[in-house]
């Protein structure tokens, strides 16, 4: 239910202030790097400097790739030249382009943010080394990493129905360093309409098929900006959740993102209005490089803002393609248990019994906080599937058609679910920053690591490895966990602000620590690559042992390997177990 305070910052909201903002930015063509993305944040700032916010701008070099021209020609058959688009990242051919004969590739669903699991073998299994692969579905990066393991020559897609999708092909998340520049990309890649791959793989069926590529890309270093707001909270002013949206767009993109800045926008106005209420602070940053640097104006934020984000930022909150047109159903997540939190907000705006929330920790969207073990939450609304609205369904643009195209223009944004869409974010960010406790169920997150290790272990061939010492340390946690659950009332009510300040410390540290052990590989000094790699990718390879020979080197590397992931594991649980204690035993 909501508060008496609640129901008044929601009055704030206005629908035309929200929606100039969208009005403005939708004449802009916001490609990173150019001038109408400067023009962008300079209107941002103007907004901002007339609501009286507080922000910086911070411009850096970022590495940042504009698709230019391409060209696909049949040397055989019937067909003659194939409309195509190439993707940000992909190399460029020489005059002569890249020939070679076409082989299809059938790739499991689900690939344009999966892992690379079994994809390098699905090409290799079919021939494609020295060849062209053709495949069904957007270029994500990596189906075109593994094409190039494979030995593959180039990469077409066929993906969109009448319109084609702009994409990003690398795997590197943000500017790459000595270490992840050798994956950028080294094959051409293009993605053709569906009709256009229909007539290509029938042609396939009875001969062989001669193509050649021609792909023009601008790959190079850009002086980029970034936009960041604070507000700063009344009890604890050094702590903050950080709110943010990306800048950048492919063309005009009124649904990706022009409605997502002006919702932080709006945020910034009324949460600086009414900042006496805030305990907690409140950041909200617009980004460059998300379109074409992969998310590099977050990983730069990340980096140069490390040590403050790991001391003081507790929960991030990132807002893409709210307000869109036919965006009927509403929805949410969150990691650390928070989906509780996240749907009784959702419920209480929209004065609902009931929300659908999943645990929502997708390795897109400018989430370039995860290795620093900072959780995330979001609600927003998609187009019903199914509807003649939706295209390539992936959230974007709320499964839009016009996603990441020169169709994604103002009549695609609509200005009642605008504000529906920001006062439900509003409710995420003013709970957390005026919860007496930071919203995290430990015992949820307790349950998600317990049913990823069973699924690896289904994958352990017996005897060849053994996990209980982390089952061990979970069942810990589970208890000390559902422990402190059951005291949070009377923490509440009966503890003094240094108290609560110390236990939420605690459960701050604690998200940090297990949301990097849930979601990450490296460590937090680094980015791990741009695709999903499963639960607790430490241990992620355990299965692979049962593939081996248990004579064999191989066996023994990795099984050395897996048992300092292990120690790993098992050394954050210690901690965590260690701190909750602090709580729970008292």
């Amino acid at each position: 239910m909501l508060t008496d305070h609640e129901k008044i910052l929601l009055k704030d909201f206005s629908t035309d202030e929200a929606w100039q903002h969208v009005e403005f930015l939708s004449t802009l063509d916001k490609t990173s790097g150019t001038d109408g993305e400067r023009k962008a944040h300079e209107y941002v700032q103007s907004c901002l400097k007339k609501y009286g916010v507080q922000f910086e701008e911070y411009v850096f070099n970022s590495y940042i790739s504009h698709p230019k021209e391409a060209s696909l020609k049949i040397l055989s058959g019937d067909l003659a030249n194939i409309e195509c688009i190439t993707h940000a990242f992909s190399p460029n051919t020489d005059v002569n382009g890249v020939e070679g004969e076409l082989v299809f590739v059938k790739l499991p669903p689900g690939t344009l943010f999966g892992g690379m699991e079994g994809l390098v073998d699905e090409y290799k299994k079919v021939g494609a080394e020295g060849k062209i692969a053709v495949v069904w579905g957007l270029p994500g990066p990596t189906v075109v990493w593994a094409a190039e393991l494979a030995g593959a020559k180039g990469q077409i897609h066929i993906s969109g129905e009448n319109v084609l999708h702009e994409m990003i092909v690398t795997t590197i998340w943000g500017t790459p360093t000595s270490d992840s520049s050798k994956r950028l990309p080294k094959i051409p890649t293009v993605s053709i309409k569906r009709s256009d791959g229909e007539k290509i793989l029938k042609m396939m069926e009875s001969q062989k098929i001669i193509v050649k590529i021609n792909a023009r890309v601008d790959t190079k270093w850009r002086k980029i900006p970034i936009t960041v707001a604070k507000i700063p909270g009344t009890e604890n002013q050094e702590k903050f959740m950080l709110v943010h949206g990306h800048m950048d767009s492919w063309y005009v993109g009124t649904t990706d993102n022009c409605t997502g800045n002006a919702a932080c926008l709006e945020l910034a106005r009324v949460f600086n209005k009414n900042k006496e209420k805030l305990k907690r602070g409140v950041r909200f940053a617009w980004w460059s490089g998300h379109s074409t640097g992969r998310y590099s104006g977050s990983t730069w934020y990340a980096d140069n803002f490390f040590e403050d984000l790991d001391k003081n930022c507790y929960l991030t909150m990132n807002i893409d393609s709210p307000g869109v047109k036919f965006s009927s159903e509403v929805g949410g997540g969150g990691l650390m248990g928070t989906t509780d939190y996240v749907a009784e907000a959702i419920k209480d705006v929209l004065e609902i019994s009931k929300i659908q929330t999943r645990v929502n920790a997708m390795r897109a969207g400018d989430q370039s906080f995860y290795n620093l073990g900072l959780p995330s939450v979001s609600v927003g609304s998609h187009i019903p599937q199914g509807t003649p609205h939706t295209g390539v369904w992936i959230g974007g643009s709320g499964g839009g058609w016009w996603w990441h195209s020169a169709f994604d223009t103002v009549d695609k944004g609509d200005k009642d679910n605008l504000i529906r869409d920001i006062k439900l974010e509003s409710m995420l960010i003013y709970r957390a920053a005026n919860s007496e406790l930071l919203p995290f169920d430990f015992n949820k997150v307790a349950k998600d690591i317990e049913n990823a290790l069973q699924q690896i272990q289904t994958r352990v061939t017996s005897g060849t490895f053994n996990l209980n010492t982390v089952f061990n340390r979970i069942i810990k946690l589970n208890e000390l966990s559902e422990q402190i659950n059951k005291m949070k009332p009377e923490l509440i009510n009966q503890a003094d602000k240094k108290r609560l300040d110390e236990i939420n410390e605690i459960l701050m540290r604690t998200s940090k620590i297990l949301t990097a052990l849930l979601y990450t590989y490296e460590e937090k000094y680094e980015q791990d690559p741009a695709y999903n790699m499963g639960l607790i990718p430490p241990l992620q390879q355990v299965g692979d042992l049962a593939k081996l020979d248990p004579e064999s080197d191989e066996y023994s590397f990795l099984k050395t390997k897996l048992i300092r992931q292990i120690n790993r594991v098992n050394d954050r649980l210690d901690y965590v177990n260690k701190i909750l204690g602090k709580i729970a035993l008292q």
